[in-house]
C-alpha cells in the first residue's frame, strides 16, 4: 500500500491501561477498524497495568476516531512531547 505523505499525520501517545484491561486486544481492533499505521514504540506491562508509547500514523480524522476508539474502551490516552489535541 502506498500512502500519500502530504495527507499523512502522526502522532506519539502514551496509553496507560488499568487492570482490567491488560488483556485486551485493543490495538488489534485499531489496526482493524480505523485506517491507521499504529508502530509501539515502548512497552511495560504487567498484571496491572500497561504503558505503551505508540505512534499512529495516518489521516487527521482517521487518527482522531482511533484515539476516540481507544479511550471509549477505558484507556487513558496522553500526548508525547508536548503534542496538543484540539477537540
Amino acid at each position: 500500500m502506498i500512502y500519500n505523505q502530504s495527507a499523512m499525520n502522526m502522532v506519539r501517545l502514551q496509553l496507560i491501561y488499568p487492570e482490567d484491561l491488560v488483556k485486551e486486544p485493543i490495538l488489534c481492533m485499531v489496526c482493524k477498524n480505523f485506517n491507521v499505521i499504529l508502530n509501539i514504540r515502548t512497552a511495560k506491562v504487567t498484571r496491572d497495568t500497561g504503558i505503551l508509547s505508540v505512534e499512529i500514523d495516518g489521516d487527521s480524522e482517521e487518527i482522531e476516531r482511533a484515539i476516540k476508539f481507544i479511550e471509549e474502551k477505558g484507556v487513558r490516552v496522553q500526548p508525547i512531547e508536548g503534542q496538543v489535541f484540539m477537540e
